[in-house]
């Protein structure tokens, strides 16, 4: 069976003792029979341990904080899609 390939951008990629969503779902994600995923991280800090987990995310981009408005990150994100054209982003933090 052929699996249709997406590509996916999440957040929330902060993997230790107060982990953010983003890396157990990559990895839920990268176990689908249906879907070849390919995962973008999304961050807001360099030193998120997922940024380092080649395995599981692709590539990584630095997202503008959210006190610099949507303006910023929405023209954040158009740029990273005219990189990998995204077909679904999960944000993963209340502030997103």
């Amino acid at each position: 069976m052929n699996r249709k390939k997406i590509t996916i951008a999440l957040s929330g990629l902060n993997n230790t003792d107060n982990p953010g969503a983003g890396i157990p779902i990559a990895r839920a994600l990268l176990e689908s029979t249906r879907f070849e995923v390919k995962i973008i991280g999304l961050v807001y800090d360099s030193m998120e341990p997922g940024i380092y987990m080649h395995q599981i995310i692709e590539k990584s981009y630095q997202l503008p904080l959210p006190t610099e408005g949507q303006e910023a990150l929405l023209n954040r994100l158009k740029y990273i899609n005219t990189q990998h054209k995204i077909d679904l982003i999960i944000p993963n933090f209340d502030s997103e």
